[in-house]
C-alpha cells in the first residue's frame, strides 16, 4: 500500500522506519577492501528492501518493536567499533564530504527506487518523524548529516548483517503477503523486479544474486530478471546501431510474406533455422500473427547429405502437401482429385497409389492455398533452397508464387546466389555473417589471443600479434565454420613453434572462400598420413552418401584401423573379444586423436545418438556437411581419391567389417548385424566385386550365426554354422540367401553357374545329394 494512504495509527511506524534508512545510509565500506567493498555494500543495501506495508493494529506495535530494533542496533556506536568493524568518520573534515551527505536520497543500489519513493512520499505526509522533542530530533539529523560509519572488519560487519536480516526476515513473516489491501506474491514480486530494473549496471546485479542467493529467492529471482532483461536490450540495441537487417520478431507477428535468411556456407543458417523450427517463442510470435486463427505450421529441410531424393523438388511438394493435409485431410479430393480418384477405385486394403507428377503436386499445393479460409494460416520454414537440385531460378519463382496468397507466411534459408538476391533482396531478410562477426572475433580472441605460445609472442612484437587476429577476423566475413578451421591451423604452428611471422604467413596462405580453405587443408595434410587420411575420409564420405546407414561407430573404426584399413578384406577373419568398458572408451579416444592427427579436423567424433551411454553411440562424422557438399564435386573427389582407387580400396568391405568387429559390443546384435549388411548391399550396386561381396556374405553368417538373433526372414535355421570351422569363406548357406532377398543381382549373376555352387557351396551339394537319393 502506498504511504499517502497511512492512518493516523500508522504515522510512528513509518516515522519509526525513516530514522532505521537515516541510519542505515550512515553506513559504507572503505575504499580500501576492494571488491568486498561492494560486496559488503550490496550485502546492506538488500537489507533495506523490505517492504512497508501495512498490518492490522495487532501486529503494527509488534512490527514498532522490530524496527526500535533495528534503529537501537544501529545507533549503539561502541557497539558498532567494538562488535561490527566499524568506524565513526565525520564528513564534514573530509574532501569528499558533499557526495557522501545525502546519501539515503543519492544511493544508486537496489534499494534506491524503493527507498526514493518512501521519501517522497514521506515528505507529503508533512509528519515529524518519531514521537520524540523537537530538541532530540535535531540532534539526531544532525548525527546522521555529519557522520558515516565506515566498514573497516568486514568479518564483523558479517555479523552486523546477520543480525539484521533476523529482524527483517522477522518483519516479512510479521506482515501479511497478500490481504484484501495489498499486493499478492505475484505483484510482490513484480515490486521487486521493479526496484532492480532501473539499474543499468550488469556487475551491480550480479553482486545483488550472490548475496541474495540463499538469504532473499525472491529478490534473487528479481535480479535475475533484471540482468536477463539488461543484456537482451544491450544486444538489441547493439543490433540497431551495427547491423542492417529486419526484426525478426517484429515480422513474424506481423503481416504476411516473406522473410530470407541469408547467409554463406558454414555461417550457421540450418542451425539457427533448426532452432526457430523447434523453439516455442517462434510459434507464440506466429499466434500472434494468425489472431485466433488455425496456425498450421510447415517445415522442410534441404540438407539431408547427399540423397538426391531430399534435393528434389518433388520431395519438397510431397514434404509440404502431407504435413498440410495431415492437418486437414477434409480438402484432399479436391487438392489430388487424380490420386483421389485412384484410391476410390482400388480394391485393395492398402493401395500402392502412384505419387503424383510435380506439375500435379505443384498445382495441389498452390489450390490448397488458395482455399484457405479467413480462420486458417500456413507458415512455412523451407531450409536450405540452394542446395535444390534443380535451377536457382525456378525455386524461387515457385516460393515467390506461394508468397503471392494472403494468408501464407513463408521464410526461407540459402546462400545468396545471384537468383536469390533478386528474387528476396527487397524482402525482409537477414545476412547471418552481419550478425556472427562480433561473436567470430571472440572466438578468435578465446582460441588463438589468448593461447599461452601466442600471448608470448605478443610481447615481443605486439603488431604482428594484432595483424594476425585482424586477418583472421577480416578473412571470415562473420563465417564460424571458417574461422573454427583458420584458428585450428593457427594454433598448430604454435605447436610447431613458429615465428610469429611464420604464423602470419600461415594466416595470409589461407584462401578466403570456405570450400577453398576445405580443399587448401587437404591437399596440406603431412605426407606420412596421406593415404591413411583419404582412407578415413572416403569411409565417412562413401557412408554419408548411402541413405539409411548410420553413421561410423569410433570403436569398429579403432579396430579396424588397428588391423589396416582394407587390408585384404576378403579374407580376413575377425578375431573379436569381450573387452571392458573403459578400454573401449579409451579406444575410441586414441581413434579420436588419430582423426584429429591425420584428418585436420575435418572428421570429428561425436558423442550421443542411440541409446544414451552406449559405446555406438561415439561415431565419426564430418564437422560439416559443407565438406561432403565439396568432395561430391567430381572433379575434387577424383583428385583426392584417386591413389586409394588405384589400389582398388573397397570402403563398401570396410564399412562392413567396421560392424562386423562391433558385434562383441554389448548392444542389439540385429543392430550390427544389418548395419554390416547394408554396406555389401549398396557395393554390389556400385560394381563391387561380387566374388569379395560373396565371401564377405559368409563373414556375416560365421560372426552372427553364432550370436542369438531376432527370427529374420521366417528362417533363423540360416545362421546355424560350425563353430569350431575357420574356413567361414567356403559356406555360403545364408549368403545367397541374403544375396536373393537383398536383390544383390551382381552376386547371383556370379553364382548362378551350377559349377561355381559346386565348388563353393556345400550346403547346396548336400541338397542335391538327398533329393537324388530320394
Amino acid at each position: 500500500m502506498e504511504v499517502a494512504g497511512l492512518t493516523i495509527g500508522a504515522v510512528a511506524l513509518v516515522s519509526l522506519f525513516k530514522d532505521c534508512v537515516d541510519l542505515f545510509s550512515m553506513i559504507t565500506a572503505a575504499r580500501d577492501l576492494g571488491k568486498d567493498a561492494a560486496l559488503l555494500d550490496t550485502k546492506l543495501d538488500v537489507e533495506k528492501m523490505p517492504p512497508i506495508l501495512l498490518c492490522d493494529p495487532d501486529t503494527r506495535e509488534i512490527v514498532s518493536r522490530v524496527l526500535e530494533s533495528i534503529k537501537v542496533l544501529l545507533s549503539e556506536g561502541q557497539a558498532l567499533q567494538r562488535d561490527y568493524g566499524l568506524k565513526r568518520v565525520d564528513i564534514t573534515k573530509t574532501a569528499s564530504g558533499n557526495s557522501a551527505a545525502e546519501s539515503t536520497t543519492g544511493y544508486q543500489g537496489a534499494s534506491s527506487f524503493r527507498l526514493a519513493k518512501f521519501l517522497k512520499q514521506f515528505e507529503e505526509l508533512k509528519i515529524k518523524p518519531c514521537q520524540t522533542s523537537d530538541v532530540d530530533r535535531h540532534n539526531f539529523k544532525k548525527v546522521t548529516k555529519q557522520f558515516r560509519w565506515i566498514i573497516v572488519d568486514k568479518k564483523k560487519f558479517n555479523s552486523l548483517i546477520d543480525h539484521l536480516s533476523y529482524f527483517n526476515t522477522s518483519l516479512t513473516n510479521l506482515i501479511p503477503i497478500s490481504s484484501a489491501s495489498s499486493a499478492s506474491a505475484s505483484e510482490a514480486a513484480a515490486s521487486s523486479e521493479n526496484d532492480l530494473i532501473h539499474i543499468k549496471d550488469l556487475a551491480q546485479l550480479d553482486l545483488v544474486i550472490e548475496v541474495t542467493s540463499n538469504t532473499r529467492p525472491s529478490i534473487s529471482e528479481a535480479a535475475v530478471v533484471a540482468n536477463s532483461a539488461l543484456i537482451s536490450s544491450r544486444v538489441i540495441r547493439s543490433l540497431c546501431d551495427y547491423l542492417q537487417w529486419d526484426d525478426l520478431n517484429t515480422w513474424l507477428q506481423s503481416a504476411s510474406g516473406l522473410y530470407w535468411l541469408s547467409g554463406k556456407a558454414g555461417s550457421g543458417k540450418s542451425t539457427l533455422m533448426k532452432y526457430l523450427h523447434q523453439h516455442e517463442k517462434t510459434h507464440a510470435l506466429l499466434q500472434t500473427w494468425a489472431n485466433g486463427s488455425e496456425l498450421i505450421f510447415a517445415s522442410f529441410f534441404f540438407y539431408d547429405l547427399g540423397k538426391w531424393e531430399q534435393k528434389s523438388q518433388s520431395r519438397l511438394l510431397r514434404s509440404l502437401l502431407f504435413q498440410i493435409l495431415e492437418y486437414d485431410p477434409s480438402v484432399t479430393e479436391h487438392a489430388l482429385p487424380h490420386m483421389w480418384r485412384e484410391a476410390c477405385y482400388s480394391h485393395q486394403s492398402f493401395p500402392e497409389l502412384e505419387v503424383p507428377s510435380i506439375e500435379e503436386m505443384a498445382t495441389a499445393l498452390k489450390v490448397l492455398c488458395s482455399m484457405l479460409h479467413a480462420d486458417e494460416k500456413v507458415f512455412l520454414l523451407i531450409d536450405g533452397i540452394d542446395e535444390y537440385e534443380g535451377k536457382d531460378l525456378d525455386i524461387a519463382r515457385f516460393i515467390s508464387e506461394l508468397e503471392s496468397f494472403p494468408n501464407i507466411k513463408i521464410m526461407v534459408s540459402s546462400r545468396p546466389h545471384p537468383a536469390f538476391i533478386t528474387a528476396f533482396g527487397q524482402r525482409p531478410k537477414m545476412n547471418l555473417q552481419d550478425l556472427t562477426k562480433r561473436d567470430v572475433s571472440t572466438y578468435i580472441q578465446d582460441t588463438v589471443a589468448s593461447y599461452p605460445y601466442m600471448r608470448s609472442l605478443s610481447r615481443q612484437s605486439r603488431a604482428s600479434f594484432d595483424r594476425i587476429t585482424e586477418k583472421l577476423a577480416q578473412k571470415a566475413s562473420g563465417v564460424f565454420l571458417w574461422v573454427i578451421l583458420a584458428c585450428r591451423s593457427v594454433v598448430e604452428g604454435c605447436d610447431d613453434f613458429c615465428t610469429i611471422t611464420e604464423l602470419e604467413a600461415r594466416v595470409d596462405e589461407l584462401p578466403k572462400e570456405l570450400e577453398d580453405l576445405i580443399e587448401h587443408m587437404l591437399e596440406n595434410i603431412d605426407p606420412r598420413w596421406k593415404q591413411d587420411a583419404m582412407k578415413l575420409m572416403h569411409l565417412v564420405y562413401t557412408n554419408e552418401g548411402c541413405q539409411g546407414f548410420d553413421p561410423i561407430p569410433t570403436l569398429g573404426l579403432y579396430l579396424s584401423h588397428e588391423e589396416g584399413l582394407g587390408r585384404d578384406a576378403s579374407q580376413s577373419g575377425i578375431r573379436a573379444k569381450q573387452v571392458p568398458l573403459l578400454e573401449m572408451e579409451a579406444q575410441c579416444r586414441v581413434m579420436e586423436g588419430r582423426l584429429r592427427s591425420r584428418c585436420c579436423g575435418l572428421l570429428e567424433v561425436h558423442y550421443g545418438h542411440r541409446d544414451e551411454g552406449s559405446i555406438e553411440a561415439c561415431t565419426v562424422k564430418f564437422m560439416h556437411r559443407t565438406v561432403y557438399d565439396m568432395m561430391l564435386q567430381p572433379d575434387i573427389s577424383n583428385r583426392l581419391f584417386k591413389d586409394i582407387k588405384r589400389e582398388s580400396f573397397n570402403s563398401y568391405a570396410v564399412l562392413s567389417e567396421i560392424w562386423c568387429r562391433m558385434a562383441t559390443a554389448p548392444s542389439d546384435s540385429d543392430f550390427f548385424f544389418f548395419n554390416a549388411l547394408y554396406p555389401l548391399v549398396f557395393g554390389d550396386s556400385e560394381g563391387c566385386s561380387p566374388a569379395v561381396t560373396l565371401k564377405l556374405l559368409s563373414r556375416l553368417q560365421y560372426i552372427f550365426g553364432q550370436m542369438s538373433l531376432s527370427p529374420w526372414l521366417g528362417a533363423p535355421r540360416y545362421l546355424q554354422h560350425d563353430a569350431k570351422c575357420r574356413r567361414y569363406c567356403n559356406d555360403f548357406s545364408l549368403a545367397l540367401t541374403l544375396a536373393i532377398e537383398m536383390g544383390m543381382d551382381n552376386v547371383l549373376t556370379l553364382s548362378s553357374s551350377k559349377s561355381y555352387i559346386a565348388r563353393r557351396l556345400p550346403a547346396y551339394t548336400a541338397s542335391k545329394e538327398v533329393q537324388s537319393a530320394t
